[in-house]
Formats: structure tokens, C-alpha cells, sequence
């Protein structure tokens, strides 16, 4: 099953998965991407803003040990820098940490109530760690503060296919690609909910013929 949740970060510009390029387009990417950050890094050690970056970096690689330790070295450059937090979490996060990544979501959460990409990774622990009434919770939240925020709509369908609410998973689904129609992981979440449908309106009817 393709339940793919998008979590969004602080400075994070798209979702957290491997881009769909080319691999030697992706490559170029990333050494680009890196050897920016890390000429920032080596003209200006104590600011955590590049170390951060770097760290984002590393996450879309899968690079988590490595983005640890530089959202880490963010840290002690300014030990309340929420997007280094974050990003922390999200590694816990993928790490199938969820009590930890949920703890500091939590945080930023209260201490950012008006940031919707934090409820909304907070929703996306809660639901991976089966809490789908607290993440359905979080992810309106999220909508609330920003109403056109796709990766929440996207989201909260997920939750809403896993409690077996279809047609609302289908809403929010149709509502995401509304607002980004190229996100392409929605496209095979809403593709997945409508052959749910299906599969259930044809037990439906096998049921009925008996």
C-alpha cells in the first residue's frame, strides 16, 4: 500500500524524499548544493543557518548520521533554533523514533503554534505511531493556520484512508493536487484511495448478490 506522508520543515523547500531526477541530475544537485553550504560553513563556522542547510541536504539523501551531527553543530551555534530542532525530528522521525520525534514536534508545536508545518509533522508522528485521532487533530490545525498548506491536506487524507474514511481521503487528495498538481505522491495516494473504493463497492455487491 503507497501511504506516503509528506513532512515539511522550516527551510525545507519541498518534501522529504529522493527528488525524481535523473541520477546524475541529482547529483549534480546535491554536490552543488553541498559545496555551497559548505564554503558558507568554512567562511562562517559559528552560524547555524549553513550548518542547517547542510544537514537539509543530507536528509534528502538519506544521509541522516551525517545531518544529525551538522543540525547538532547548528545547535551549539544557538541552541533554540527551531529549524535545526526540526530537523532533528524529522530524524527521529524516519528513524522510527516516534516517541522521540514526537516529543520534540510537541515542543515546536507549542512554542510555534502559528507555524503549521510543525503541526503537521507532529500529526505525521502521531499517525505513524497509530495515534490517528491526535494526527487528524494536528493535521486541521495545520489547516487552519494555512488553509492552502497541500502537504496537510495531503496528509490528513492518509489519516483519514488508514481509519477506512475513504471519501474523505479522496477529498483531501483532490484538494492537495487543487493546490499543486504536480505532487506527484498524491497522485498515487488518491489513485490508491479510488481502487479502495472500488474493491469495497465490489465486496459490497458480492455481498448483496449472495
Amino acid at each position: 500500500m503507497m501511504n506516503t506522508i509528506t513532512i515539511r520543515g522550516w527551510v525545507f523547500a519541498g518534501i522529504l524524499v529522493v527528488l525524481t531526477l535523473a541520477a546524475y541530475e541529482r547529483n549534480r544537485v546535491w554536490k552543488n548544493e553541498y559545496t555551497l553550504w559548505r564554503d558558507v560553513v568554512h567562511k562562517s563556522p559559528n552560524k547555524a543557518m549553513p550548518h542547517v542547510n547542510i544537514g537539509n541536504a543530507f536528509v534528502r539523501r538519506g544521509m541522516l548520521e551525517l545531518a544529525e551531527r551538522e543540525f547538532k553543530l547548528a545547535l551549539n551555534s544557538n541552541p533554540r533554533d527551531t529549524r535545526a530542532i526540526n530537523g532533528l525530528a524529522v530524524i527521529y522521525l524516519k528513524q522510527k523514533n516516534y516517541d522521540e520525534a514526537i516529543r520534540v514536534f510537541e515542543i515546536l508545536a507549542s512554542d510555534k503554534p502559528n507555524e503549521a508545518p510543525f503541526q503537521s509533522n507532529l500529526g505525521a508522528a502521531y499517525m505513524e505511531k497509530g495515534l490517528l485521532d491526535k494526527a487528524i487533530e494536528k493535521f486541521n490545525t495545520a489547516l487552519k493556520v494555512a488553509p492552502d498548506f497541500p502537504d496537510a491536506h495531503n496528509n490528513l487524507g492518509l489519516a483519514y484512508m488508514k481509519k477506512g474514511m475513504l471519501t474523505k481521503a479522496k477529498e483531501e487528495f483532490e484538494k492537495t493536487l487543487q493546490l499543486n498538481p504536480e505532487h506527484i505522491y498524491t497522485k498515487r495516494n488518491l489513485n490508491e484511495v479510488i481502487q479502495l473504493m472500488q474493491d469495497k463497492n465490489t465486496a459490497d455487491e458480492l455481498k448483496r448478490g449472495k
